[in-house]
């Protein structure tokens, strides 16, 4: 493609394109030569915006997450503290918007790339710095208005995050049966319960079981 002297409108149809790729062929089965062939580029103007595919894959969910429907949620006064912490962090539905399936799309490749090492580092990381930042202040919330009980909103945002971005994972713990699954996340209702946080309900419950069928969990 001719070199563009936006680079925000080639950024944005470089995403464009591989997103496209992605769901046609697989994120795995995509490669940086399919990308640039298809737009006409490059690798070297491809490598100038984005040092690799897993970046554009990043940039891709940050640019389709929605961020006035999680405005919204965060500042529903109809919606308790411990209701936005639900809707915001297990993606379930809500009265401010819902989860499309392109974004069904997005979650399954991410989960996918957790399988490396490296991603999976950066993930943990990333989930106990930016994402751990609003969450305490829905935690606080959600403790003042009564729906979360009284504690530590730091512990426990640190422990709900652990027990949802990397228990939960079946991509990481793929060996798990369908039913041992079933079981981990009926322990973190129980846990949760227990600590005063009911943030898992029947809805969500079924949520991470779809997660887990279409990965194939066995049912052994």
């Amino acid at each position: 493609m001719p070199r563009n002297k936006n680079p925000e409108e080639t950024v944005k149809k470089i995403l464009e394109v591989s997103f496209g790729l992605f769901k046609e062929k697989g994120y795995e089965q995509t490669t940086v030569i399919d990308i640039v062939e298809k737009m006409g580029m490059s690798r070297g103007a491809f490598y100038h915006h984005f040092k690799t595919k897993e970046e554009v894959l990043y940039a891709i969910i940050e640019d389709r997450v929605d961020e006035e429907v999680q405005d919204k949620i965060r500042n529903n006064s109809d919606l308790t503290g411990l209701e936005k912490v639900r809707h915001l962090l297990l993606l379930e539905e809500s009265p401010c918007g819902t989860i499309d399936k392109d974004s069904h799309k997005l979650m399954y490749m991410w989960l996918d790339l957790l399988k490396n090492p490296r991603v999976l580092s950066e993930h943990i990381l990333e989930s106990q710095g930016e994402n751990a930042a609003w969450l305490v202040d829905l935690v606080r919330q959600g403790i003042d208005d009564g729906s979360i009980r009284k504690q530590d909103p730091f512990l426990l945002t640190e422990f709900v995050l652990l027990l949802v971005n990397i228990w939960t994972v079946p991509t990481i713990y793929d060996q798990v049966s369908l039913a041992m699954f079933e079981q981990k996340i009926l322990m973190i209702k129980e846990i949760l319960d227990e600590r005063g946080c009911p943030l898992i309900n029947g809805q969500v419950v079924d949520m991470f079981m779809r997660v887990a069928n279409h990965y194939d969990v066995s049912e052994g």
